[in-house]
């Protein structure tokens, strides 16, 4: 059986929206990767890669902003914690995590398996929340 963590209204009804400390865990590994992408393909790259992401999946999450035309990666990120604010808390986990395999799937085939893995691997060492090296954070 599987186990439904889906916080729920007191009355039992529909499931809650996702608590603002649960979007910002969320948005966390975005921080770290798009500061560490931001200085090697560029804020437009960024965005593009994103919105890429999100158009391929936004026939099985609707409810998720098309397009990373944004112009910045502030403005692509605050928009991804408004959609997620809209959500259950199941749905926005499982969303944000098909959207991080498929944005790096992207990146891979843009710079290869190495070079990706090689990015995450620093990105999840910023583990103090820093969005990547300093001359990365001036772009978000």
């Amino acid at each position: 059986m599987e186990r439904d963590d889906t916080q729920r209204r007191p009355d039992g009804g529909t499931p809650l929206p996702v608590a603002a400390g649960e979007r910002t865990r969320l948005l966390l590994p975005w921080r770290r990767i798009t500061g560490r992408l931001a200085g090697l393909i560029g804020e437009s790259g960024v965005c593009a890669l994103f919105g890429r992401a999100v158009r391929m999946l936004a026939p099985r999450h609707g409810w998720l902003s098309v397009g990373g035309e944004r112009g910045s990666i502030a403005r692509l990120l605050g928009a991804l914690e408004h959609d997620l604010a809209g959500v259950d808390a199941k749905r926005a986990e499982s969303a944000n995590a098909e959207l991080l395999e498929t944005f790096t799937r992207l990146l891979s085939a843009l710079i290869g398996d190495a070079l990706t893995a090689r990015l995450l691997a620093e990105a999840e060492q910023d583990s103090d929340g820093r969005e990547g090296p300093p001359e990365a954070q001036e772009h978000t």
